[in-house]
């Protein structure tokens, strides 16, 4: 047993209710010891060894693993909604798990990958299980592998691990709803080991991972609908007609039914007939509306077949054509953590180094209207969802010169003293605001933004939104993405949006994530070998010449401070020589400013650690106070799950 300052012996734990804190964190760490040694670091489109299972024999072993623990029948009593897609299924995940529980549904949601810390992946309604609870799950199936399944070749690897940890966690919490997103493709993911689920869902369909699922919309979609099972009834959001066409294909072949989840805007809101996707949704982009319709699909199925006591009366709205006040809320309320998430960050200090307050927000809002630095986090990583991801930084940071205002003068004065005059003390003390919103806006008194709390969550606070911006802000770019993705097909997106929106980048950052799917800790060193972020940088800069219009010079700001200053060798352009003196070729549509050549390291840099690209990211926006131009500086997160997790624990958050 462990005590102050001693490690324990792996899968020794102490008695429930004699353990400090130091204790549980103690036996957590030891926990998370063992389960690194699940880790192959190998990608499932590696090269197969002569003694490597393949994809289907290594499915195949996991359920004589659910057999051999005795997790089969239990497994199969849960209420389970399994959800496979390319984008959009931890959002749609959410948008279910939230629906439920204000249903008063004790829900179980199992995600990957996870931002910060590994319990994450399993929330019992809503709140990541405890470190306490992980900890004695899981030696409870790490040390049955070992003695059960010898033969098998004791625990499985990580992820399929992971998976029958989550059963058997959901099992234990007795939860009334599972909610399953799969990892990867469907067919052979470690959540298909499941037999029986209540429903299906399929979220939107695109190109990823073609190197182990195919390279067709239609191949992956056959994988994806792999989850579907006999008599079971499957909803999917509108996908392309090859890729429709392959799930309609795999349903009639299992023996079940598919159906399109209508559109939120199919339902009418009460007697006003107002359509319901005029609600708000707690997720930020058009493209929610689409997860948020199938969630709605998926909860009322999954409701109709369970019967719990609410069902009734919420089918009887859902046939008229009505969304249920519940699902309204559950909708309204539901976040979802490095996707389309904003931070607001307050700097204090004049070195740049140091971390300020940051204000956390809801997805889509800003607040602190003095603050001078933003971070839009968005773990895209897929053409589309860059896509998306694009278009919601640019709206949400697109600048508008205020409209002309006319003063015509009258006998009685001119209208804008007369306006003066007849609005005197009507807005005082803030009149006109909506009252609904300044409901929202209260501010939270605990001051709380711990992520992890292991007490019921409450409703989080937000301040009012800033006004308007005065001044064009700084748009950067912090960016990294798996070396098995392609940089060009996730930057064109962002590229082009750039342009068409009128909201150019004035610097862009190329660093490597700290977190990485060969690993459990963080790794905080900076990196010697920066080949990955020196060839991002160099397509970015090709986007550029490509794409005038999608950066801006003429930054209040000298090329010392966004490169480096006399720390030259910290951030390094992505010519040779990292010689500032290197251009860009660059039209005057594309600064704006008439300047025609831009040097590279002020369009891309090379970083060799994460939080040295954000010491410079603050040093930027220090800068801008310092010159006092009024300007903020907003920075988009993105590529890599990995990277926003990072950013996460970076800003506080973790």
């Amino acid at each position: 047993r462990g005590g102050h300052g001693t490690r324990p012996r792996a899968g020794v734990m102490s008695q429930p209710g004699d353990k400090s804190e130091e204790v549980v964190e103690a036996e957590y760490q030891a926990a998370l010891r063992a389960l690194q040694t699940t880790i192959s670091g190998k990608t499932r489109a590696a090269p197969k060894g002569p003694n490597d299972l393949s994809w289907e024999d290594q499915f195949a072993k996991l359920g004589a693993y659910a057999d051999r623990l005795g997790l089969r029948s239990e497994m199969e009593n849960l209420n389970v909604i399994h959800v496979a897609g390319t984008k959009g299924k931890g959002s749609t995940c959410a948008f279910v798990e939230h629906i439920l529980r204000e249903n008063g549904v004790k829900t179980g949601l199992y995600t990957s990958p996870h931002l910060v810390d590994i319990r994450e992946r399993f929330r019992v309604n809503g709140v990541p299980v405890s470190k306490q609870k992980f900890t004695q799950q899981f030696w409870w199936l790490f040390n049955k592998c070992k003695t059960e399944c010898r033969d098998l070749g004791g625990p499985p690897a990580y992820f399929r691990f992971l998976t029958l940890l989550g059963f058997r966690i959901f099992v234990t919490e007795k939860v009334g709803c599972c909610i399953l997103e799969v990892g990867l493709g469907g067919r052979l993911d470690a959540t298909n080991v499941i037999r029986s689920p209540t429903v299906c869902g399929v979220t939107s369909l695109g190109l990823d991972h073609v190197e182990v699922l195919g390279d067709t919309i239609s191949k992956i979609a056959t994988e994806k609908a792999g989850i579907f099972k006999p008599r079971v009834p499957a909803f999917t959001s509108p996908q392309p007609l090859d890729a429709m066409e392959a799930l309609q294909a795999r349903a009639a072949h299992v023996g079940t039914t598919l159906e399109v989840a209508p559109p939120l805007r199919a339902y009418k809101r009460g007697a006003s007939e107002n359509p319901a996707d005029c609600i708000k949704l707690g997720l930020a982009g058009a493209h929610q509306k689409l997860n948020a319709a199938l969630a709605v699909r998926l909860v009322r199925e999954w409701a109709f077949k369970t019967r719990p006591s609410w069902a009734h009366a919420a089918e009887a709205e859902l046939a008229q054509g009505e969304l249920p006040e519940s699902f309204r809320q559950g909708l309204a309320k539901t976040e979802w953590w490095g996707r389309a998430q904003v931070v607001v960050e307050t700097l204090g200090g004049g070195d740049g180094k140091g971390k300020g307050d940051e204000t956390e927000t809801r997805e889509g809002e800003k607040t602190e209207s003095d603050s001078s630095l933003v971070w839009y986090l968005d773990g895209a990583h897929t053409e589309e969802s860059m896509a998306q991801c694009a278009e919601w930084f640019c709206e949400s940071t697109c600048f508008t010169l205020p409209e002309p205002v006319f003063i015509e003068t009258t006998e009685s004065g001119t209208q804008t003293e007369r306006a003066q005059a007849e609005g005197e003390g009507l807005d005082a003390g803030g009149g006109g605001d909506d009252p609904e919103k300044l409901e929202d806006a209260k501010p939270d008194p605990e001051n709380e933004h711990t992520r992890f709390r292991e007490e019921e969550p409450q409703a989080e606070a937000f301040l009012s939104p800033p006004p308007p911006e005065k001044k064009e802000p700084l748009r950067l770019l912090l960016f990294n993405c798996m070396e098995e993705r392609d940089p060009m097909m996730l930057l064109t997106p962002l590229a082009k949006a750039l342009r068409g929106k009128k909201t150019p980048l004035t610097q862009s950052f190329f660093a490597p994530s700290e977190s990485s799917a060969k690993g459990l800790a963080p790794d905080l060193k900076q990196h010697a070998d920066l080949r990955w972020q020196h060839k991002m940088a160099k397509v970015w800069t090709d986007l550029v010449r490509k794409h005038p219009g999608s950066f801006v010079g003429g930054v209040e700001s000298t090329a010392d401070t966004l490169c480096g200053g006399t720390e030259g060798r910290d951030v390094v352009g992505v010519t040779e020589t990292s010689s500032t003196s290197a251009t860009v070729d660059v039209s005057s549509e594309a600064v704006g400013t008439g300047l025609p050549k831009i040097p590279t390291a002020l369009v891309a840099a090379a970083v060799p650690s994460l939080r040295l690209a954000v010491e410079k990211i603050r040093h930027v926006a220090l800068e801008q106070r310092r010159l006092g131009t009024g300007r903020r500086v907003h920075v988009l997160v993105t590529g890599s799950l990995y990277l926003v997790g990072d950013m996460l624990r970076v800003l506080g958050r973790a």
